[in-house]
């Protein structure tokens, strides 16, 4: 018989770990087996089959639990082996793109959220119901548009937080025909046609802190109830890659008056 972890082949009875089961107790009529509301005939059966399979576990207390890194079951976990598995695993971003990614003015933790961004690897609400995190009437976006929070409709396409990319290129002084995904976005804008390759390490830069403002302005709803005014947000995407250049770039040398009013001469872009 194939071994199947228990939460993927009782998904609907995950709720409690073996170990609390078995503290409250799993045997035929134990606490374990309480539930919130009356099983249906379904998951009754579920409840019979998963009974059975606990019924000859037995817990030792002088036995303590272990990660094992399933990459590397011989060495374990290693920064290079989680590396390679990062830059290689499944269909990788192209060389350019992963350069583009992790930009030398950008903090980590940003680049970092862009690398699951492009890998659609973000816990929108879309995924945590395909995860069975959440149901599936719990998986409207927080913008308050009534549509399916996906990454891309939160980033690009939620009508609260799209006019934020409207302001960017308002301010840029730029038009822009957004694509259907968020690889393509980060890869069009970041090379927006008619401006010269100087300009497009400060273009991924602004792509980057708009996204970033964004999400976390999303979490901001879904775990703190509060929502910032649409001005503070497009002030926020604007100062963060002042921020960033100011940091990490030595040769930036203006002022944020200067970035504020002339983003593309500040790139060394002729208008």
């Amino acid at each position: 018989m194939v071994e199947v972890p228990l939460r993927v082949r009782f998904p609907c009875l995950f709720d409690l770990t073996v170990e609390e089961m078995a503290r409250r107790g799993w045997e035929e009529g134990g606490s374990a087996w309480v539930w919130r509301r009356r099983l249906l005939a379904w998951e009754e059966e579920s409840v019979s089959k998963c009974t059975v399979l606990l019924q000859d576990i037995v817990l030792q207390d002088n036995t303590s639990n272990r990660w094992r890194w399933l990459l590397d079951t011989i060495n374990g976990y290693s920064i290079k082996g989680t590396y390679h598995y990062l830059t290689s695993a499944d269909t990788p971003p192209d060389r350019v793109l992963l350069d583009d990614i992790w930009h030398k003015q950008v903090p980590l933790k940003v680049s970092l959220f862009v690398w699951r961004l492009l890998r659609n690897r973000l816990p929108t609400k879309d995924t945590l119901v395909r995860r069975h995190i959440l149901i599936a009437e719990d998986n409207t976006c927080v913008g308050g548009c009534g549509s399916r929070e996906t990454a891309y409709h939160l980033l690009f396409r939620c009508d609260t937080f799209s006019s934020l990319w409207s302001v960017v290129l308002q301010w840029l002084r730029l038009s822009f025909v957004a694509p259907g995904s968020c690889r393509d976005h980060f890869t069009h804008f970041g090379h927006l046609a008619g401006l010269p390759h100087s300009s497009y390490s400060f273009l991924q830069l602004i792509w980057m802190a708009c996204v970033w403002v964004i999400w976390k302005e999303r979490n901001s709803r879904v775990f703190h109830q509060k929502i910032t005014d649409y001005q503070t947000l497009a002030d926020k995407v604007k100062l963060l890659p002042f921020q960033w250049l100011k940091a990490n770039l030595q040769t930036f040398v203006f002022s944020y008056h200067d970035w504020w009013l002339h983003p593309l001469l500040c790139m060394d872009v002729e208008l």
